[in-house]
């Protein structure tokens, strides 16, 4: 299949299941809210769309701008502790570590399919410095530890919290999804381990294994391995790593803190904090699902999905989706704005970045952010 029809496929699929999930949450109906009935004198239902819209009617915006000023001190978060698994590698400036870390995160929230996860790698990358394997394995790291962490978070909030909903199918999906987030990660680890240690093993491995498939093709993922483990032996020093694991903490607790005050003061909704780590939980496994840009459909459905464990009441379902919504909409324009304020500022063709994040550029220096 040539490339523009295979780009074009996983466009395709992905905005299907981004429509399907959007689908889902908004279809039907559901009775009116207590006010509603008052006013008609009897039994009443309404569309959930119609809910929506009179939700975000009567949100409270003004509880955005704390919010915000969360997002901006996260992405500083994410940006300093992603720098401290590239110090062993190479020291770029912060400007340049900024300039990367903003406009790879506006590709990980635009770009389909999640494509945008191998925008900072390719970034980052500097001829002589950094090599783009090396960077790739500090993502590779950081997903590790951030999938680990945050599916430890929602069993142990799931287990600390009070669901006040019924329905044990999804308070059973949300049970599972948190195991297999962690299973997932959990072998991931265990596989860059042996790699590690194992390094000649672990490529002779895969180069057998792929090559009844295609000899072309082991012998390029045989080296991508070998090069990926080798980016792996970036062990910072153990202040560096007590600094890693704080900002970790600083990070995830400020997105649970941040969405609990925004349900409370936004919508009314009285999410307690524990409940809040177990929708944020429930956020981190959702968008793992692949889906179209902008994360649409997977982060909605994701929300609704935890918050319905503490707010399963009918009447409440519209301030539940249009929580879902403001959330989405903040998140995606903080990391939008600051991407592309970067991106505009380093000259990088968003083209460019998007050839490179799906493979067609084999330049191992990759596009470059601000310097």
């Amino acid at each position: 299949m040539k490339e523009g029809a295979s780009r074009a496929l996983k466009l395709i699929l992905g905005l299907g299941i981004s429509g399907l999930l959007i689908w889902l949450t908004l279809r039907g109906d559901v009775p009116c809210g207590p006010d509603q009935v008052a006013a008609t004198g009897g039994d009443c239902r309404v569309s959930k769309i119609a809910q929506l819209v009179s939700s975000l009617g009567n949100a409270n915006y003004l509880a955005l701008i704390p919010y915000f000023g969360f997002l901006v001190v996260i992405h500083f978060c994410r940006t300093i502790r992603w720098g401290i698994l590239l110090e062993p590698i190479g020291k770029p400036t912060f400007q340049r570590l900024n300039s990367a870390s903003a406009i790879g995160f506006m590709a990980l929230v635009t770009m389909p399919f999640r494509l945008g996860e191998f925008a900072r790698p390719l970034l980052i990358a500097e001829k002589g410095r950094i090599r783009r394997s090396a960077a790739m394995a500090s993502v590779v790291v950081e997903r590790v530890i951030d999938g680990i962490a945050m599916a430890i978070v929602l069993i142990v909030a799931l287990l600390c919290s009070k669901p006040a909903t019924t329905d044990q199918k999804s308070l059973a999906l949300v049970r599972a999804s948190g195991w297999i987030v962690f299973a997932f990660f959990f072998a991931l680890l265990v596989f860059c381990v042996v790699a590690y240690v194992k390094r000649e093993w672990a490529v002779r491995l895969t180069e057998r294994v792929f090559s009844p498939v295609s000899a072309k093709l082991a012998r390029r993922l045989a080296g991508m391995l070998d090069a990926f483990i080798g980016g792996l032996k970036m062990v910072p020093d153990g202040k560096k790593i007590a600094l890693f694991v704080a900002l970790t903490v600083v990070y995830w607790g400020l997105n649970g803190v941040g969405m609990m005050m925004l349900a409370r003061a936004g919508f009314g909704l009285p999410l307690e904090l524990i409940a809040a780590f177990t929708v944020l939980g429930v956020l981190v496994a959702g968008v793992m699902i692949p889906a179209g840009p902008a994360m649409l459909g997977t982060f909605h459905w994701a929300i609704i999905v935890g918050m319905s464990l503490f707010f399963p009441e009918p009447a409440q379902y519209g301030k539940v989706v249009a929580y879902a919504w403001v959330v989405w909409g903040a998140q995606f324009s903080q990391q939008v704005l600051f991407g592309l304020y970067f991106l505009v500022r380093g000259h990088v063709a968003f083209g460019s970045l998007w050839r490179t994040s799906t493979g067609d550029d084999e330049d191992e220096e990759g596009p470059r952010a601000a310097a």
